[in-house]
């Protein structure tokens, strides 16, 4: 299962978010593949118990947030998913996942730029994602990086035309970027 992040209007959220200037901790990996990341959370109570793979997988994406972000990072590491260097080049679509939904995750609970560390692997892992791209859209905004998230919810809807919600989005935000805008045109392949 996949966790596709809200879709608050644009416009809602640069306003709500515009004044707020949160310091992040750390970010998350300490070594391998994924660079300037420190550590993944602590998932030690899912390592002591017997969860099953695809029960991390489930809750990673179903549970309240500690527990997601808990069963995201057990996953993860139970995988290598966090450890390019070695990673099965098979299980990078499943990685890809995990590491989506942590990123989703992560946005939920305010922790926006391990959120975009956690999503920019993800689309380097499975750049062809359109969900990925839609929640580096997301994140983008509330880091008001608005020209990143505007390439971010283009990207998303070129790869998945039917997903009309990021095309709305990118529509909206290239309005509020540029108020006598157009929509763009999709891509013709």
């Amino acid at each position: 299962m996949r966790t596709l992040l809200s879709s608050v209007p644009l416009a809602l959220t640069i306003v709500l978010v515009g004044g707020t200037n949160r310091a992040m901790a750390g970010k998350f990996f300490q070594f391998g593949g994924v660079r300037g990341l420190l550590s993944l959370p602590n998932s030690g109570s899912f390592s002591q118990n017997s969860y099953e793979l695809e029960e991390l997988e489930d809750l990673c994406s179903n549970a309240d947030p500690l527990m997601a972000l808990n069963a995201c990072s057990e996953a993860i590491q139970r995988q290598n998913c966090h450890r390019r260097d070695i990673l099965d080049p098979n299980l990078f679509a499943k990685c890809a996942i995990l590491f989506d939904n942590l990123g989703a995750v992560l946005e939920q609970t305010g922790r926006y730029e391990e959120a975009l560390t956690s999503l920019r692997y993800a689309a380097e892992l499975q750049p062809t994602d359109a969900n990925i791209w839609y929640n580096l859209g997301v994140v983008y905004i509330h880091l008001h990086r608005y020209e990143q998230a505007l390439d971010a919810f283009d990207k998303a809807a070129d790869l998945d035309p039917s997903d009309t919600q990021a095309q709305k989005q990118a529509d909206l935000l290239r309005e509020l970027l540029d108020p006598g805008s157009l929509p763009r045109e999709p891509e013709v392949e």
